[in-house]
Parts: structure tokens; C-alpha cells; sequence
């Protein structure tokens, strides 16, 4: 079994479910780890075909026969999933297998509706959340108020909706008049819809009605070495970016409630006794960044000649537009990876990981990137890192396909 980890360079939207694809099809039997985050990702996979699909919580190379896993670290949106897979269908006329850990937890609907609340009482002041309930979600669980995807399936209906309103009580409802007051305040003569539904039980019941159902699509699994080794490769695809760590201090608070490198994968790793062969580091030939925030040289869409329109980044009320830069220096530019794998320098599974790069729309830039002070062609650029930085490849993308 080979072990592959793909994970963004930059803020995100680098090109990862395309990069898991390439190698999801040209590697054998293939099992998708989901390891961070949850339905908040958007990873756009399009094929000669035309067959456009963008993955949240389906492992992006599904379209090419690969299982799915939800690990214990990935926080699963069963109210969304049901849609995903029944769009996947669509497309491409059939349903992937879709694996979860036992321990793996769902977000829940008052996550959703409180995270929208709360960024919507922020007014001009909104820090730029996908606004699918990841950081209430995180919150809550550090709160105590926990639930799994093998509570959905073992617990009646009667009983998680006894859940739901014990957190309600407990957690979800403790600051809510205070969250109402700050939106009425920074949305002047708009009704703060999400309040009356936070304080609806019957959002409660149709919630639960929908997972009940949903659950039914996932098959709960102990993954041991043995189950891992009965595939030819395993890929971990990792939402977000290096930059959006919630670790990532210099940029808080317009970060990810979750580890967006390789902790949760060599953690993972380490606890069954297996190697990482591998991490593939994606970015653009320049930057993006969806959402609010610091963005270091950023500049106009129209100083990065050839850019096409993001078709999955379009804007919404959540995040805004999508924005653009140019990447720092050289030594800027593999910063972040250096950073990255000294977190976890601690760990056996990373002692031999090849270290790749992976420059993803280089038919934009006509196969140069953009730097803050030049452009540097890929050929002269892959020479430089592979002989001054170490790297084992420099993958290069020249289109949206694979």
C-alpha cells in the first residue's frame, strides 16, 4: 500500500480535489481519507468529458472507483450528505461506498443556524465563514455535547431529538438574546430569522428525520492496518490550507477550526504502525483567498494576466468574492511546508516522507509564477527547488482536467 497526503499550500482553493483525482485514477484500488474539517470543502473535479463535479464530504477520485472514509477527525454533515451523493448519481451514474470511523461526529443543525447567526450579527465586521457550522460545531463538541455517526444509527428518532434539545438547553441557547442584540444593532430593520429558528423544535424533527435517513448511506468500519493494506493506495485529502491552520496565528481570527496540514495524518498513521510515502503540496502559480483577511500582495485580477472566472469560488453572502495575490519570495513560498512538516517531526510515519510540490494553473500564467517581484518560469522554478530545497517531485498542471 502506498500512502499519499495532499494538502494546500496557501488559503485554500489550490487545486487538491484535482489532485487527488490524478492520482485516485492512475493508482490502483484507492481509499480517500477525509481527515479534517467537513462539508465546508469544495473540491472541484472536471474531466475531457466535461463532467463537472465539486466534492464536499465524497472523496475527490470517487468518479474513478475510489471508496470514501470519514476518519475520527473529520466532521460529517449528514443533513447535506444525502444531496451529494444524490447529485454524484446524477452525473455519473452511480454511488461510491462511503466508509466512517465509529467515533466519527456530525454537525448538527443549530451549529449550522447559530454559525450563520453569528456572522451575520457581525455586519460589515463578518470574518468570512463558509457559514456550514464547523466552528460551533468545534465549540460545542470542547463544550461536552458530543454525537456520532454511530449515535445516529443506534438512537431512535425520539431519542436524538431529546439530544438535540438537551444541547439547545444546555449550550446552544445560553447567549442567544446577546447574539440577537448585536444583530439587530449591525442590521438595521432586518428580522433576525435564524433566532426563530434556533428556538423552533420543529427544525429539531426535520433534522433528525433527514440523518436518520442519511445515516443509511454510510457503513461504520474499524480501521485497523489490515483494512488500510487491502487497498493499493490511500490518500489523504485535506481541506482548506496551510495558511488557514487554526494554529496559524498570524492570521486569526480568519482561520479554520482545524488542522489543515499533517497532524491529523501522521497521528493517524503512527496509531496503526504505517509509514507516510508521501505529501503532495498544492498551490496556484499565484494565490487566492475566499473570505476575509490578511492576504500579503494582493493585487487586481487584472495584474495576473489569463485568470478565467472560479467557477466553483463564485461569490455569496458568506465569504464575499474570491481575492488574488502574488506569492512572496522564494523563500516565502516554501515556508509554510517547512513549518508544516516540523509540527510533527515527532512522529514515526513522517521519518521517510518524500516531500513533492504540486503547481496547479499554470495554463493561466502561461507557465510562469507570479511572485511579488518577478515571474519565474516552471521549468527554471522546478530546477531551483528540487536542487536548493530538497523536494523529492515538482508536479506541474496545465489544465482543469486530468
Amino acid at each position: 500500500m502506498k500512502s499519499i497526503a495532499i494538502i494546500g499550500k496557501n488559503f485554500g482553493d489550490e487545486g487538491k480535489g484535482l489532485a487527488c483525482a490524478f492520482f485516485a485514477k492512475n493508482g490502483g484500488k484507492t481509499l480517500i481519507i477525509k481527515h479534517n474539517g467537513g462539508g465546508q470543502a469544495g473540491h472541484t473535479v472536471e474531466d475531457e468529458k466535461g463532467r463537472r463535479f465539486i466534492h464536499h464530504q465524497i472523496g475527490s477520485g470517487a468518479e474513478y472507483g475510489a471508496d470514501t472514509l470519514l476518519s475520527d477527525t473529520f466532521l460529517a454533515d449528514l443533513y447535506q450528505l444525502g444531496n451529494e451523493l444524490q447529485e454524484f448519481k446524477r452525473i455519473y451514474g452511480f454511488a461510491p461506498r462511503i466508509y466512517a470511523e465509529k467515533g466519527t461526529r456530525i454537525t448538527i443543525i443549530d451549529d449550522v443556524l447559530r454559525n450563520m447567526f453569528i456572522e451575520s450579527s457581525r455586519g460589515a465586521g463578518r470574518h468570512g465563514s463558509c457559514g456550514m457550522g464547523i466552528n460551533e460545531c468545534v465549540n460545542r463538541l470542547e463544550s461536552g455535547y458530543s454525537l456520532t455517526i454511530k449515535d445516529v444509527q443506534d438512537r431512535s428518532s425520539e431519542e436524538l431529538i431529546g439530544i438535540l434539545q438537551d444541547f439547545r438547553k444546555n449550550y446552544g441557547q445560553k447567549n442567544i438574546d446577546e447574539i440577537k442584540r448585536e444583530f439587530v444593532q449591525n442590521n438595521p430593520g432586518m428580522e433576525p430569522e435564524y433566532y426563530e429558528m434556533l428556538t423552533n423544535s420543529d427544525v429539531l424533527e426535520n433534522f433528525v428525520e433527514c440523518i436518520k435517513e442519511n445515516v443509511k448511506l454510510i457503513t461504520l468500519v474499524d480501521v485497523s492496518e489490515e483494512y488500510l493494506t487491502a487497498y493499493d493506495q490511500v490518500i489523504f485529502e485535506t481541506g482548506q490550507g496551510l495558511l488557514l491552520d487554526n494554529d496559524y496565528k498570524p492570521y486569526a481570527p480568519f482561520l479554520t477550526p482545524s488542522k489543515t496540514g499533517l497532524w491529523n495524518i501522521a497521528r493517524f498513521l503512527d496509531n496503526r504502525k504505517l509509514p507516510l510515502d508521501e505529501v503532495v503540496y498544492v498551490t496556484r502559480s499565484y494565490v487566492t483567498r475566499h473570505g476575509n483577511g490578511p492576504l500579503p500582495h494582493e493585487c487586481n485580477i487584472s495584474e495576473i494576466p489569463g485568470i478565467s472566472k472560479d467557477l466553483t469560488n463564485i461569490d455569496n453572502q458568506w465569504q464575499g468574492s474570491i481575492r488574488y495575490a502574488r506569492h512572496g519570495s522564494i523563500n516565502d513560498f516554501v515556508t509554510p511546508l517547512n513549518d508544516d512538516v516540523a509540527t510533527v517531526n515527532q512522529y514515526k510515519s513522517i521519518k521517510s516522507t518524500r516531500i513533492s510540490l504540486l503547481i496547479t494553473h499554470l495554463n493561466e500564467t502561461d507557465d510562469k509564477i507570479y511572485f511579488a517581484d518577478q515571474e519565474i518560469p516552471f521549468d527554471s522554478l522546478k530546477t531551483r527547488l528540487l536542487k536548493d530545497f530538497g523536494f523529492y517531485k515538482i508536479y506541474g498542471s496545465r489544465n482543469r482536467y486530468l
